[in-house]
């Protein structure tokens, strides 16, 4: 895949270098007359048997990766996903506590990952309090627990870079906090951490936990980076739209589908197909 490369920097009136919208537009592009927008995942996916999703709250990766967990579980591929929190602050309605709401969170989750064919024993929670998630030791630790037991092939989790989302020209959002710090830690725990030895050794005794390497990387929340990669989602839209609703005391089924809509469908796509967008990294 062609990389475009450039900077973001002040220019005089008379300099040719084009400005960050027209190359944006070079790549969309580039995207639209490529072999990518038939999609990916064979590309990606094909020689992987374990994948570990890392996200921060329950319904993220409904939000982020649904349509592409659905497609695993239908591919026979093993998914794991592991939320940081419950999500329990996540509400606006002042009269509810944290721990009904808890409660209510993790039963709406349950619920979401039966619809996505995701076992229970699958389905980890760290319980590290929303809006509590730190880049620490600690954090990583935790982790590089769950990397070592489940020693995927390939693992997803949030941007870990951007404070601002740039998804398109127009539309922009605040990155979570716990988006950023889930992430910064995952790619911590990856490397070094559960890889060599000498990092919390007694997680090597007496359980399955085995140091463990991973170099292939999905991540959320990339949208014009050249890197990315885009799955067909189109066949596994209602999947996607069916799970991320059972999260009733955050979304509508309307809420939904508006989400699937509006993150799978660009004007650039092949007519009445969806894609979920991710950067694509591959590590040494």
């Amino acid at each position: 895949m062609t990389i475009l490369q450039y900077s973001v920097h002040q220019v005089n009136n008379n300099s040719a270098l084009p400005n960050r919208v027209d190359i944006i537009f070079s790549q969309l592009d580039y995207y639209s007359n490529s072999n990518m927008i038939r999609g990916d995942f064979h590309k990606v996916f094909n020689d992987k048997k374990r994948i570990l999703i890392i996200m921060p709250h329950p319904d993220d990766a409904e939000i982020y990766c649904g349509g592409t967990i659905a497609h695993l579980v239908k591919s026979k591929k093993e998914v794991r996903i592991v939320k940081a929190t419950f999500g329990e602050r996540g509400c606006q309605q002042e009269k509810i506590t944290l721990s009904r709401l808890k409660k209510i969170r993790k039963r709406e989750d349950s619920a979401s990952m039966e619809v996505l064919g995701i076992k229970p024993s699958n389905n980890i929670y760290l319980d590290l309090g929303d809006g509590k998630v730190e880049n620490t030791i600690d954090t990583i630790k935790k982790i590089a627990f769950q990397i070592r037991l489940f020693k995927p092939d390939l693992v997803i989790t949030t941007n870990p870079e951007d404070s601002v989302i740039r998804f398109d020209k127009n539309i922009n959002w605040i990155n979570h906090r716990d988006h950023r710090n889930t992430a910064q830690s995952t790619l911590d725990a990856i490397l070094p951490y559960s890889r060599d030895l000498l990092f919390f050794p007694e997680q090597l005794k007496g359980s399955r936990a085995i140091s463990h390497s991973v170099t292939e990387f999905l991540l959320t929340d990339y949208y014009d980076h050249p890197d990315n990669v885009l799955i067909n989602v189109t066949d596994f839209i209602n999947t996607r739209v069916k799970a991320h609703s059972c999260h009733k005391s955050q979304y509508s089924l309307s809420d939904a589908k508006e989400s699937a809509d509006f993150f799978t469908i660009r004007n650039y796509y092949p007519k009445g197909k969806r894609y979920e967008s991710f950067r694509y990294v591959v590590a040494d």
